[in-house]
């Protein structure tokens, strides 16, 4: 197994409790696919079906992906930014979501490249932060990742290149082999910044918190669009996973 595979095992065991159909859209990047350098392609291959089904259908779409890719730099980010934005701001309002499907979605990225469009993937985090959107960057291998710590904004504000604050901070960054042998800190860091991201986003919004009642049997209302969502009890995950090594 190598360090991508650790990786797509390990956090997704964490997140993946969180979503309620453990249907997860997978995408690629750093591939040259048909001949093409790509920075977001699906690894299902089917542009109008990016989902698999659990852990185990991301391990296998990973594998199976080295069929039809060569692997290729840079390291970007900001095309996969900007598609999970497109899919949250579908949800990016409570009157847009309806009463009982309210949805939140997490972006995990998995590198082991350094970023090199980071003032690209700045201006896409400033615009998702109004969105219902949380992204954790899972670090695997030896590279210099200084830079993630940087999109990671703790204590300070990402401005993008029109001057333009964030609203929030939605970045997460887990330096993967510091926890790899250590699964309660991995979690622990994986999901350290989640709730407060969650929250500050209802805030934001002025969504208020349902009661038991309201929440109860509205499981079956989460899958609706194109499945790609969350209830206030379920997480999605996106894990580009077939990156440059």
């Amino acid at each position: 197994m190598n360090d991508y595979q650790s990786a797509i095992t390990a956090t997704g065991a964490i997140l993946e409790p969180y979503d309620s159909d453990k249907r997860f859209p997978v995408y690629g990047f750093g591939g040259l696919v048909n001949g093409v350098v790509n920075h977001c392609f699906p690894l299902t291959f089917d542009p109008s079906q990016p989902e698999v089904e659990g852990v185990n259908g991301i391990m296998s779409a990973y594998s199976n992906s080295f069929q039809f890719v060569q692997l290729h730099g840079p390291t970007m980010f900001a095309p996969l930014v900007h598609q999970a934005a497109a899919i949250a701001q579908t949800f990016s309002t409570p009157s847009e979501q309806g009463v009982g499907s309210l949805k939140y979605f997490v972006l995990l990225i998995i590198t082991d490249g350094a970023i090199m469009d980071m003032q690209q993937t700045i201006d896409e985090l400033v615009q998702a932060s109004t969105l219902p959107l949380s992204i954790i960057i899972v670090a695997v291998g030896n590279a210099d990742f200084t830079a993630m710590n940087a999109l990671d904004a703790d204590g300070k504000v990402l401005i993008d290149s029109r001057r333009q604050r964030a609203a929030r901070d939605i970045v997460q960054f887990v330096p993967f082999n510091q926890f790899r042998r250590n699964p309660a800190r991995l979690a622990k860091e994986t999901l350290a910044e989640v709730p407060t991201q969650l929250l500050e986003y209802f805030n934001m919004k002025g969504i208020q918190p349902r009661t038991p009642v309201q929440r109860a049997g509205t499981s079956h209302l989460i899958n609706n669009a194109s499945n790609r969502g969350m209830s206030v009890e379920s997480m999605e995950s996106m894990a580009p996973s077939s990156q440059q090594v």
